[in-house]
This record gives structure tokens, sequence and C-alpha cells, in this order.
């Protein structure tokens, strides 16, 4: 019964350290595939992007923690995970430059007009941009005096006519 229970439960101490590097290859690729897919994602959630983030998700643990998944190695899985966070946001406090790539926010619609190199640059479709703005509440390109497609994929819609602190458009690419 002993020995039931430890196949379950237990894990040995090269599958520990297995379950480490594997946790910690698997974390920092897909960190700097969600650097690079996440903010494409995040500006229109499909059907097909969710069911693409169910089975990463299900392969990337299953990968983890191995041909035989014990209770042990879900919290060493666990624990390397929040650790290498950790380290993120510590690093990132103090670090001037991020660890992974950050997009710049960017400026993509100037008084009506689409700039389709900016669109291209902040990995947006035309038709993208037109749903955001519609969800914004724009009905003529007219009406927005500019939209900026911010670093974590949101969208920043000023309208015509409104002016802008120079102070508010730091660190976005004109």
């Amino acid at each position: 019964m002993f020995q039931a229970m430890w196949d379950q439960l237990g894990i040995t101490g090269w599958q520990a350290l297995a379950v480490v590097v594997s946790t910690t290859v698997l974390f920092w690729v897909f960190t700097f595939l969600m650097s690079y897919l996440g903010q494409q994602m995040r500006a229109r959630v499909t059907v097909t992007s969710f069911a693409l983030m169910a089975v990463i998700g299900s392969v990337t643990a299953r990968s983890m923690l191995g041909n035989h998944p014990t209770m042990s190695g879900g919290i060493i899985a666990l624990l390397v995970l929040f650790a290498w966070e950790a380290v993120f946001r510590i690093l990132g406090s103090r670090l001037r430059r991020p660890i992974v790539p950050v997009r710049q926010a960017r400026v993509v619609l100037t008084d009506g007009v689409v700039d389709e190199e900016a669109l291209k640059q902040a990995h947006v479709r035309t038709t993208d941009l037109m749903v955001r703005l519609r969800h914004a509440g724009i009905t003529h390109l007219s009406d927005a005096g500019l939209v900026i497609v911010e670093r974590d994929g949101t969208l920043t819609v000023i309208r015509a006519g409104q002016t802008v602190d120079e102070e508010l458009l730091a660190g976005v690419v004109l």
C-alpha cells in the first residue's frame, strides 16, 4: 500500500531535477513566444486562440511533469514557475531595460488616416483595428484624432479635436 501511495505522490532526486530543468526551459520558451504572439492574442480572443492556449497549456504541463506525473513533481514545477516569475518581477523593477523585449506603444491612426506600416509593426490587422474602434464607439474614422496601440495590445482612442499633453505621449512611437 505504501508503494502505491509513493507512486502517486513521490519523486526521486533525478526526476525532481528533470522537472526543474524541463520547467525552466519551457518557461523561457513560452515567455519568449508570448512576448511575440501575446499582443496579437490579447487583441482578439477567438475560439482558435483559446483552443491554442488550452493545448499549449496541457502539452507544456505534460512536458514539465514527465512520463509519470506525481503530486511532488507538480509542486516542484509550480515552485519553479513562481520562482521565475519572482525573478522577472524583481529584476524588472531594478533594470532599466526589460528582460524580455517589450513592444513600444505606437500611433496607428492620426486624424482619421490609418498608418498601415505602424499597424504592421504593432502586429495588428486593419480589420482588427476597425473592430476595436467600433468597440470604442468610433462611428467614422474622422472621429478619431489619435489611436495608439499600447504595449499590452489595448487601444487608446483620442477623439478628434481633443488635445493631449506631451507628457502622456512619452514613450509612444509617433
